[in-house]
């Protein structure tokens, strides 16, 4: 049990905002101090159900000297306190400007008379002087000059409302859930393992190799894992893969109020249908492929027709294998009769035929928090086997560079792509995957996917050096503006290890051993294993990735691994 100390001396909106905000959490403590036995925050408290104190100056003093709280929460209290009885807890407050302006009182009329453009809220620690203190987090509020200072009053409590008690959650030590079992999961739940901000760590559907990570959580469905994450009062849940997204999952999360990093299942159709993407695209004039939906196998010599270089894509998921290239258009035409007839199951009874791009692809990261887009340092995707079959990726490399001139053409796309999302009220905290390619002079987007990629997240991850839970947190408050990335030294390159045939056929139950990387720099991530009898067998295509700054050292790690079924894509130095 957390054990919560509020103080205020008068109204307590602030107060209130912040018990209705933790009202589901069974593992938190409240109690209100107030230095005025008038103050309407007692009524909030009597109708909140929280036991109240009001005490004298000197009183205060005696009981901090006596009391000890997980924080101190300073909610429009106005006793100034001294440097002793600060020193006894750790106190947390909340100003309404962008301290170090306008300290003290009245500071929102103070912007409001000045004609400021801007002003907003800072949440920082407390020490002896006024609105002092290490700054914790700050949100800038842009000034309608339209507005009347009542007006200006009512968005600064808004803003305040909204994040103090979101502050105060981080602050407490986030509980995590993280849904999915592959490499890209292995990583996000790593990383999140390593952050301070985190309290207790849970997986679900995690693979054997990394599920000592956290506390499993075995579900029925999608609602009982809601339920079961609300009892462990979990803060946030990152879901890897595109299945729980197309499936639902972060609708029903929402219904329970728990924050999510994914968008619902209407607009994670951006994924899950190519052709709702192709129509997006086209409606914020973002350059993609010209194309053609077929459904039909009569229509397929008419469709083929009008383009010069055809490739074919499901509409649907397809774990990024849905996509079928040759020049050799009789051999295309065999593959289309098997994706119209269900290779892929529903996902392919919709094909696309696309006009084939030729350059360089590259991979854009963008978490969206419902208001601001942050970009991440560029990736490259390698998906082809060295038969020209499309897997589901078998490198990346982060960070990919850009000429000045596509780097432009690539800010004009972020524009559009911005545009897009706000323009189509998405309000989810998700995270845009745009697959692009430098063709003709000019971005072309070849997809969307609503999630981290793998096996790039393996790289993006640990190339840059924020602390992810707070990267993922933040996106989940609407508070991306917070966050300025720390890139890392060196480029991060990651290979994968694959079962001999994939993305075909492939033997499961293949006994691995020697798993152990070269140094602290190679990292290891397990995309499909089992554990069985003490013994680690592959279970899938792709089994594991190494990650690593130095190309040498993964290929060492990966040599050195025994695995009869072993196969890994050779990059150029």
């Amino acid at each position: 049990m957390k054990n919560i100390l509020i103080l205020s001396s008068k109204n307590g909106s602030n107060f209130e905002a912040i018990i209705k905000y933790f009202k589901n959490r069974n593992d938190i403590n409240f109690k209100l101090l107030t230095d005025n036995k008038d103050a309407y925050v007692i009524k909030r408290a009597k109708k909140l159900a929280i036991e109240y104190i009001c005490l004298n100056k000197e009183e205060i003093k005696e009981f901090f000297l006596k009391n000890k709280f997980d924080f101190v929460v300073m909610a429009g209290f106005f006793k100034i306190l001294d440097k002793e009885t600060i020193e006894t807890n750790t106190f947390i407050n909340i100003h309404p400007s962008l301290l170090p302006k306008y300290k003290g009182l009245n500071a929102i009329e103070y912007a409001y008379v000045n004609n400021d453009t801007k002003t907003g809220i800072t949440i920082h620690y407390a020490n002896e002087y006024v609105d002092e203190g290490e700054i914790i987090f700050q949100k800038e509020l842009k000034i309608n000059p339209d507005w009347s200072l009542r007006k200006l009053e009512k968005e600064i409590h808004k803003l305040e409302h909204y994040y103090y008690p979101r502050i105060i959650e981080k602050l407490l030590g986030l509980n995590v859930l993280v849904v999915g079992g592959g490499a890209r999961e292995h990583v996000i739940a790593q990383k999140i393992k390593e952050s301070n901000l985190l309290d207790t760590l849970y997986l679900a559907d995690c693979n054997d190799g990394f599920s000592s990570l956290g506390n499993k959580i075995e579900y029925t469905d999608y609602k009982n894992l809601a339920l079961q994450a609300q009892k462990r009062n979990i803060s946030l849940v990152v879901i890897g893969s595109e299945e729980y997204l197309a499936n639902g999952l972060v609708d029903i999360l929402n219904k329970y109020k728990i924050k999510t990093i994914g968008p619902d299942k209407n607009f994670a159709k951006l994924e899950s249908s190519k052709l709702f993407a192709k129509k997006i695209m086209a409606k914020y004039s973002i350059k993609t492929a010209p194309y053609k939906k077929i459904t039909s196998i009569n229509k397929i010599d008419k469709y083929l027709s009008y383009f010069k270089n055809p490739i074919i894509k499901a509409n649907g998921l397809a774990k990024g294998k849905g996509v079928y290239l040759s020049e050799d258009i009789s051999s295309l035409k065999k593959e289309l009769v098997y994706f119209l007839n269900g290779k892929y199951g529903i996902s392919s009874k919709t094909t696309l035929i696309e006009e084939r791009l030729y350059g360089e692809e590259i991979s854009l990261f963008s978490f969206w928090d419902g208001e601001s887009l942050l970009h991440f340092p560029l990736c490259r995707d390698f998906k082809q086997n060295e038969k020209g079959e499309n897997t589901g990726g078998l490198a990346s490399i982060c960070p990919i560079e850009l000429d000045y001139m596509t780097n432009e053409k690539l800010n004009i796309y972020k524009e559009k792509l911005l545009k897009l999302l706000k323009k189509e009220k998405i309000k989810t905290p998700f995270i845009v995957y745009s697959g692009l390619i430098i063709a003709r002079d000019d971005i072309y987007v070849l997809e969307y996917n609503v999630r981290l990629g793998d096996p790039e997240a393996q790289s993006l991850l640990n190339y840059i050096q924020n602390d992810w839970l707070e990267v993922f947190y933040m996106c989940s408050i609407k508070a991306l503006s917070s966050i300025q990335l720390k890139e890392g030294k060196k480029p991060i390159t990651t290979i994968v290890m694959t079962s001999k045939g994939y993305p075909n056929e492939i033997k499961k139950g293949v006994e691995i051993k020697n798993i152990v990387p070269l140094n602290n720099k190679t990292k290891i991530y397990f995309s499909n294993i089992i554990v069985s009898d003490g013994k680690i067998l592959s279970n899938g295509g792709r089994v594991l990735s190494v990650t690593s700054d130095n190309r040498s050292d993964i290929y060492k790690t990966l040599n050195d691994i025994e695995f009869n079924e072993k196969e890994y894509k050779i990059l150029d130095s």
